[in-house]
């Protein structure tokens, strides 16, 4: 608080020094967005308020930003329903995938699955992102924290490098790929673009279809796409802890054998995709077309 001006002296040094008090704090608040020490400026906010009356609410949580993006939300007390902060995903070189002439399909699988997960630990990713293995098939199983925001088929960025490192290693085998989506039990919202969970997981399934086609030249005679919305739980929806594992993105692989038989893959139409309406001609037109947010390589 400006002092008094002693007497004799003019009225408007007081007005000057409350200015520059002022301008100090400015300042101050201006060189602390500079830093992006969202943290740091939630300290001072409080400080702020704190002095001038206000109650402190809600200091050093929602979402707390990295290096100028968003990775994902900080909490006190982060729950299975809300996202974990996924740190910046280390670049791996490609392995090659060890499949012998002569193996079975179940050896391939295993050289398939030893190859992922041997990415993954690179990754540092082993307990996040699960590879199972079922005779010839492969599968990988991605939390929809870590590859989709909340109500939305636009992939993250974390899962978008994380594609970038696996999908090369599956380019590698033969087969079909078939790539689901899946729900919990929860409706969508009302003001939801998608009219049901099947809806979402479907868009969701192709985002990655997209992606594994447009950024890491999979082969689209091998993709088919699947959205399950909440049909087929792996864990109870009546809790939030099995919620958050019913929410996932999965990739199966299916290996084939030396003749090129897959491993019985289940098909829907004569190209193993889903027909969608289309206008005229077979083409959908432009205000039909649903479009991807898809992120760049990374």
């Amino acid at each position: 608080m400006a002092k008094k001006p002693a007497a004799g002296a003019p009225a408007w040094m007081a007005t000057f020094a409350d200015l520059m008090s002022l301008l100090l704090v400015l300042f101050v608040l201006l060189l602390t967005f500079a830093e992006m020490d969202v943290i740091k400026y939630k300290q001072i906010a409080g400080s702020v308020k704190t002095a001038f009356g206000f109650s402190k609410q809600d200091e050093l949580a929602g979402v707390v930003e990295l290096d100028g993006s968003i990775l994902g939300k900080a909490l006190k007390q982060p729950t299975p329903d809300t996202p974990r902060i996924v740190s910046n995903i280390p670049p791996v070189e490609t392995p090659e995938v060890e499949i012998k002439e002569g193996d079975s399909k179940s050896e391939k699988a295993e050289a398939l699955e030893e190859t992922l997960e041997t990415v993954l630990h690179k990754m540092g990713m082993t307990n996040q992102i699960g590879v199972d293995r079922k005779d010839g098939d492969v599968v990988v199983r991605f939390p929809n924290e870590i590859a989709f925001p909340s109500g939305s088929s636009g992939m993250t960025a974390e899962f978008a490098a994380i594609l970038n490192r696996l999908v090369p290693v599956i380019n590698q085998t033969e087969g079909q790929v078939v790539v689901s989506g899946h729900t919990d039990n929860i409706p969508v919202s009302s003001n939801s673009p998608y009219i049901s969970n099947w809806d979402l997981s479907a868009a969701r399934a192709t985002s990655v279809i997209h992606y594994m086609i447009d950024q890491n030249g999979t082969d689209p005679a091998r993709m088919v796409v699947q959205g399950h919305g909440d049909s087929r739980p792996i864990a109870d929806n009546s809790t939030p802890e099995g919620r958050a594992q019913n929410r996932r993105v999965e990739i199966m692989i299916e290996m084939v054998d030396d003749a090129g038989n897959n491993s019985g893959a289940t098909t829907s139409g004569p190209t193993g995709g889903t027909n969608t309406e289309t206008g005229s001609g077979g083409i959908p037109s432009p205000e039909q077309r649903r479009s991807f947010s898809v992120p760049g390589n990374q």
